[in-house]
């Protein structure tokens, strides 16, 4: 079996980037926030597990898409909805769309058709924006732009930012320690053991699990319970927006991750990058159609990315003018 080569596009010279087959090429570029990830894992969290997912996808390749040749952008930090906490960088959804719109075009100008976009930033405004961009590009300039992340969403768990029913079924692994698991918990954790283990504060193996839901019940906040009106499941879904700002105001992370290891981090990551390198096989050999590679948020974008309804739902929801 051949080992992609993935060549770092900052590292080409100009005679070495004439010579790619550009028609043929794969193009990755990831793009995650830098934000903060518990009192234990770096920065760059996001963007480290997604072009680990990504890179590995490429092993998981029939051979004959292994042959292709595969460049690799510098990481797009450009993301919304971060950690509202010092270290994080927040963006607006408008700017995630304009960027990844303007390398999408350059790229399509210079004679590349395959362009996939990876991210591991769980926020609808933030895949929405990469989803958007993606379409567009798409659409206008006849190549394969794809938003992973979306794709996979789908894919996997139909929309959700928790991976227990994709992962519950993994040795060691208890599925009470995914439940809550949406940043800087167990899977984070695991991966970046798994990637950059050097860049993992070893005293995760002692930080408390901690969830949105158990921080809501020690300040007596639980979820009603017994049948709900629609415009009471509207309420009850703003009370879990706000309480969820609320919560990573005053944590830094979510989950479990002293729970955490490299072994359960190398099956993690395995598992997800067959999965992706299947939809990124489907692609290209033309099986799986544009319309198909968005997640199961795609017709609500507009009440997501549109400027007017992000400021609108940053004022309702009293999002931290710190983080934008």
């Amino acid at each position: 079996m051949s080992e992609p080569r993935v060549l770092r596009w900052e590292s080409l010279t100009k005679r070495q980037f004439d010579a790619i087959d550009k028609e043929r090429a794969l193009v990755l570029v990831t793009c995650s926030p830098l934000e903060v990830h518990g009192p234990h894992l770096p920065l760059g969290a996001d963007a480290l597990e997604g072009e680990g997912l990504a890179e590995r996808a490429l092993r998981h390749l029939p051979e004959r898409q292994r042959e292709r040749p595969c460049l690799k952008l510098p990481f797009v930090y450009a993301a919304t909805d971060t950690v509202p906490q010092a270290g994080s960088l927040t963006f607006r959804p408008s700017t995630t769309i304009r960027v990844l719109e303007d390398l999408g075009r350059s790229l399509a100008a210079q004679g590349f058709r395959n362009v996939f976009v990876s991210n591991f930033h769980g926020s609808p405004r933030h895949f929405l924006a990469i989803e958007t961009a993606c379409h567009r590009v798409s659409a206008e300039r006849g190549i394969r732009m794809v938003p992973v992340f979306s794709l996979m969403l789908s894919r996997l768990n139909g929309g959700g930012s928790e991976l227990g029913d994709v992962l519950g079924h993994l040795p060691g692994v208890r599925i009470e320690d995914l439940d809550g698991d949406t940043h800087g918990g167990l899977v984070e954790t695991s991966q970046l053991l798994a990637l950059h283990p050097d860049w993992v504060d070893p005293e995760y193996k002692s930080l408390p699990r901690r969830t949105v839901g158990l921080w809501r019940e020690e300040r007596g906040d639980g979820k009603p319970e017994g049948p709900r009106s629609r415009l009471q499941k509207v309420r009850d879904a703003l009370a879990d927006f706000r309480a969820g700002i609320g919560f990573f105001s005053e944590e830094s992370y979510s989950g479990a991750p002293a729970a955490a290891s490299a072994e359960l981090g190398e099956q993690i990551l395995d598992l997800l990058a067959g999965r992706t390198a299947e939809a990124i096989d489907e692609i290209l050999e033309g099986r799986l159609p544009r319309d198909e590679w968005h997640s199961p948020f795609w017709k609500l974008r507009h009440a997501f990315v549109h400027p007017w309804a992000v400021r609108f739902m940053d004022r309702l929801l009293k999002v931290p003018k710190t983080t934008r």
